[in-house]
């Protein structure tokens, strides 16, 4: 019995039904009207269009007239784009038609106009439906180059729906050179994709290929698992052509374990399916092939006849000499069970023709074998003639037919030894292909580690620089008043005072600052946006800030627009706008002023801070949000910071899926912006 692999073809389904509702019949008759001043391309682009309503409604011939049609007027007009997607299209006919040989020739030619425009991703997708067919035509060495050129494609494309498509070529390949485990690892790295992209059908097509892969490794294995979660996918997106296939796999898994009830079982259910359908004539000779396996088996002869010359109608029709040539040792096999010896000869005599053009056909590793071994018969029947007309030459004669034989050993030890370096180096070439994935994967840990390792000690370098400086002004000045408290008077010892508690309020900002920026990198934050009111939050901020600028007389004018409602967390806004807020007051004059204002767009709001203090070069903006070049700057009274309070902004603002910037002129101002989302109801 026979299983099928599933591929995932890439826009070349065809819905072939023969009834066309009256709207496109009305369209397909304006389309028939098509006017002379029409330029030419809109002309072959309605062409196109027609085409392929004709091919969706099941009119294929009428289609492939039309194709050649518009082919013929896009050559005229020498419009490469067009060019090339006519013969993508008539690629495509032949491959619905089984015609892979024609299928490639087309493909290969719409390759050639696609690589000039430089269409990446339509070469990519060509070149796997290229593989595609050599894998159907068996010349697996073919096939699996062409994967190999898309995958690289898709890869550079970062299309990830593409290469697992690939994979599935690939495991299909190992899979018909019973080569299970390799076959299994590319559909587990299929299947992996597909689920990162939710992309139901190709987990359901990954599932029926590792059921596949797995039971022929182990029969004893639940691979059968797999089909069955493959059909309740399939069911769920009403891909009952699939539910058949995997009805079908399942029918030839328990003809395996000679379950025979289950397989019959199983095998009507994908008949009935396929007779719902009506459409792959593919998959009707695939399951009368099994059917009639199965009750010959059974030894039900005249049903195995019957479901045989089922097949075999759908095998002439399609051009499947593979699934003939089990048809016809099956029958034969029938045939002579039941006493029909000469029914059962004939049947014998076409398998072994046909079997032996398969052979030549699908084999043509061992043509070699076979052309050295015709020669050595003709050689012997000459050698039988020369000895029949004189004895003297006996010599001569069994000296050619040891050195025929000679030679007929060397080609098959050269046939096994190609076929051996030929397997070997497709091994070395996907192991190399392995280990080149790991080494890129190693190599990325490497270098996120030694970023992070990086930021490691600049952080500490930060807490060791930004914290001496309050830390020593702390134990100084306590120091001073413990050894001289009877000394100084009331007036001095507050001051002393005043200068400790300025030094704590840095330090324990900077610790703030530094625990907040810890967790953020750590992920323990929690980010949990709700519907905030801004001027109320602003209102609040300013209202903590507000004994900073009092002390330095400056003034902050609240100008943001009210009912105006965003989605943030609100100790991440809290944390912005306090660093923001306290960064303007440090480097604005005394008896300065900061305005906070709003500009709203679409669905973001900007949010401004803008002051007339001290202002910043161009090469302190550029630096300001990133650690690498974190410095730390004087206030305009003497204040201190360690510059982590604007690289917790900006990580904060990242959140919350906005941007923080700074514009400044030197000796007029700054002025610092952040964007956050409008709350929408």
């Amino acid at each position: 019995m026979i299983k099928n692999i599933t591929f995932l073809i890439l826009g070349l389904i065809a819905f072939k039904s023969n009834a066309i509702n009256n709207s496109d019949i009305i369209y397909s008759n304006k389309l028939e009207n098509f006017s002379k001043k029409i330029t030419d391309s809109t002309r072959i682009s309605k062409l196109l269009d027609k085409a392929k309503l004709y091919y969706t409604k099941g009119k294929i011939d009428s289609a492939f007239n039309f194709y050649n049609e518009g082919l013929e007027l896009a050559r005229k007009s020498n419009i490469k784009s067009q060019i090339a997607e006519y013969l993508f299209n008539i690629a495509t006919y032949y491959q619905d038609l089984y015609q892979y040989a024609l299928a490639i020739e087309y493909y290969e030619r719409a390759l050639i106009h696609f690589e000039d425009l430089n269409q990446i991703k339509k070469v990519a997708e060509i070149k796997k439906q290229i593989g595609d067919n050599y894998s159907y035509l068996t010349e697996e060495d073919k096939a699996i180059d062409y994967y190999f050129k898309s995958l690289i494609h898709y890869r550079e494309l970062k299309d990830q729906d593409g290469v697992a498509d690939n994979y599935i070529g690939i495991g299909n390949l190992y899979y018909g050179n019973e080569h299970y485990d390799f076959a299994e690892r590319y559909y587990n790295d299929a299947l992996e994709i597909f689920t990162s992209l939710k992309d139901t059908l190709g987990i359901a097509t990954s599932y029926t290929n590792l059921a596949n892969a797995t039971i022929d490794a182990d029969i004893n294995s639940n691979g059968v698992d797999y089909y069955f979660k493959s059909i309740d996918l399939q069911e769920a997106l009403k891909d009952y052509e699939g539910v058949a296939i995997n009805f079908n796999n399942i029918g030839d898994y328990y003809m395996t374990l000679n379950m025979y009830d289950e397989a019959k079982f199983y095998l009507n259910k994908a008949l009935e399916k396929a007779i719902q359908l009506n459409t792959d004539k593919y998959l009707f000779a695939l399951i009368y092939l099994n059917l009639s396996d199965l009750e010959s088996t059974v030894k039900n002869y005249d049903k195995a006849i019957y479901y045989g010359n089922k097949s075999l109608e759908f095998c002439d029709k399609l051009g499947l000499q593979d699934f003939k040539m089990y048809n016809l040792k099956n029958l034969s096999t029938v045939y002579e069970n039941i006493g029909n010896r000469s029914k059962a000869l004939n049947y014998l005599k076409e398998y072994i023709a046909l079997n032996d053009t398969i052979i030549k056909t699908n084999k043509r590793k061992k043509i070699i074998l076979f052309t050295a071994l015709n020669k050595l018969e003709e050689s012997n029947f000459k050698i039988n003639e020369l000895s029949i007309k004189n004895e003297n030459e006996k010599k001569i004669m069994y000296f050619l037919v040891i050195a025929i034989i000679i030679f007929g050993l060397l080609v098959i030890i050269l046939i096994l030894q190609q076929t051996s370096k030929k397997k070997a180096y497709n091994l070395l070439e996907f192991k190399n292909y392995q280990i080149s994935r790991m080494h890129k994967e190693i190599k990325l840990q490497t270098n996120n580690l030694k970023l992070l390792n990086d930021t490691k000690d600049k952080i500490f370098s930060i807490i060791a620089h930004d914290l001496k400086n309050p830390f020593n002004s702390i134990i100084g000045f306590t120091e001073l008043l413990i050894e001289n408290i009877a000394v100084y008077d009331e007036e001095k010892q507050l001051k002393f005072l005043k200068i400790v508690k300025g030094s704590t309020t840095k330090a324990s900002d900077l610790l703030n600052n530094l625990l907040i920026w810890a967790n953020s990198q750590s992920g323990t934050i929690n980010f949990n946006p709700v519907k905030i009111e801004l001027i109320k939050q602003v209102s609040d901020v300013i209202s903590l800030v507000e004994i900073q600028a009092i002390n330095k007389e400056i003034s902050i004018f609240n100008n943001v627009y009210h009912n105006l409602y965003i989605n943030a967390d609100v100790n991440m806004l809290n944390t912005i706008l306090r660093n923001l807020l306290s960064n303007s007051i440090k480097f604005t004059k005394p008896g300065g002023e900061i305005y906070m204002s709003s500009i709203i767009e679409k669905t973001t709001v900007t949010i401004v801070i803008k002051d007339n203090g001290i202002g910043m070069s161009q090469e302190t903006i550029d630096n300001l949000f990133s650690i690498d070049n974190k410095t730390s700057s004087i206030g305009t009274a003497n204040e201190q910071g360690s510059g982590l309070g604007l690289i917790l902004c900006k990580d904060f603002v990242e959140k919350h899926g906005g941007k923080i910037w700074a514009e400044s002129t030197l000796n007029t101002g700054s002025m610092f912006m952040f964007s956050m989302p409008i709350y929408q109801d």
